[in-house]
């Protein structure tokens, strides 16, 4: 058997296509033959910058979906054919192995949940970062209970209609919260449809106090926010809302800007995804538990909608142009 792999060979190189042997797992690790994968916005930009990338070559990607072709020593929750999505922690281990841009990928069984039938590989692929981002900083950086646990309060996600920020919103309504989501307005109804009580357009220049305006009208307040994009200065304004209802607590997905204003009355915090792999017990409730229960009994589904870029392994650099071209409500998926 061959392995197709696409490798990054140096910083802001283009990606080229080539036969590597078929990894071994280890313990606690799964192999995995792909039979779809997602791309991001950090894979091109990390291809651009170098950031987090302490040698090359490399294998870039983050989101798999596929067959268990081996399961390692010590994995009691999977086996050998079991459909399967999860979080590739090539960006965490720094060993291309773990990288999902070719046919086969290890897997830490604490990053990987089994897929119903009722969901496809492609379906499946757009799962595992958005999962892994919007799980650990509600229920890590933020602190939020986990259920049966339910919360009360308004909780704002900026961004609400990316692949992160749409499983932040499914995450926070499931949870409790009345959501607030900020997108473009022809993402609105979707965003409603996966648990956003109502939306507010990130394009208008008062869209934060349009937002205070609206939730004080109802007698309601926003006490937590997730910034899900951390981009045209979201996260100032994130806090800007939440001080208007006395303070809160944001989590954002990269760190805060430099130059934003500081402020005392919100409590800030930034994360990194990988600890799904990193915090082994958190990954496992997370992965094998709640995001396999929640995927079968459909009150979680896989956002937002797929576009399909065709050619297989060879598609990828034609997948990270278009990302770096700009995408809004919408996952790239490579189907092997």
């Amino acid at each position: 058997m061959s392995n197709q792999a696409a490798f990054l060979k140096e910083k802001n190189a283009q990606i080229t296509v080539e036969e590597r042997p078929i990894p071994k797992p280890g313990a606690n690790e799964l192999l995995i033959k792909n039979a779809a994968f997602a791309t991001n916005p950090v894979d091109w930009k990390m291809q651009s910058s170098g950031n987090w990338i302490e040698s090359y070559p490399t294998i870039l990607g983050s989101d798999v979906a596929g067959t268990v072709e081996e399961a390692g020593s010590g994995v009691s929750h999977f086996k050998k054919g079991d459909r399967v999505a999860g979080f590739a922690d090539v960006l965490a281990s720094k060993n291309y192995d773990n990288g999902a841009f070719q046919q086969y990928t290890v897997l830490k069984d604490c990053a990987a949940t089994r897929l119903p039938g009722s969901i496809s590989f492609e379906e499946g692929s757009i799962l595992p970062m958005a999962v892994a981002t919007a799980g650990v900083g509600i229920f890590l950086a933020l602190d939020i209970p986990r259920p049966p646990a339910k919360s009360q309060g308004g909780f704002l996600v900026w961004g609400a209609s990316s692949s992160v920020g749409s499983a932040a919103v499914q995450i926070a309504a499931s949870l409790g919260y009345t959501v607030y989501g900020v997108c473009s307005p022809r993402h609105s109804a979707y965003v409603k449809e996966l648990g956003a009580h109502d939306t507010f357009d990130y394009n208008d220049s008062l869209v934060d106090k349009k937002i205070v305006q609206s939730l004080k009208a109802a007698n309601e307040q926003i006490v937590i926010a997730y910034d899900a994009i951390v981009e045209h200065g979201s996260a100032q304004i994130c806090v800007e809302v939440l001080e208007a209802f006395g303070g809160g607590k944001l989590c954002l997905t990269l760190p805060y800007p430099k130059d934003a204003r500081q402020t005392e009355r919100v409590e800030i915090s930034s994360f990194y995804a990988a600890r799904v792999v990193l915090e082994q017990d958190f990954g496992r409730w997370l992965f094998n538990e709640w995001l396999e229960r929640s995927l079968a009994d459909k009150t979680f589904i896989p956002s937002p909608a797929i576009e399909k870029v065709d050619g297989g392994i060879q598609a990828v650099q034609k997948a990270l142009d278009m990302h770096k071209k700009g995408l809004s409500g919408k996952k790239l998926v490579i189907t092997l």
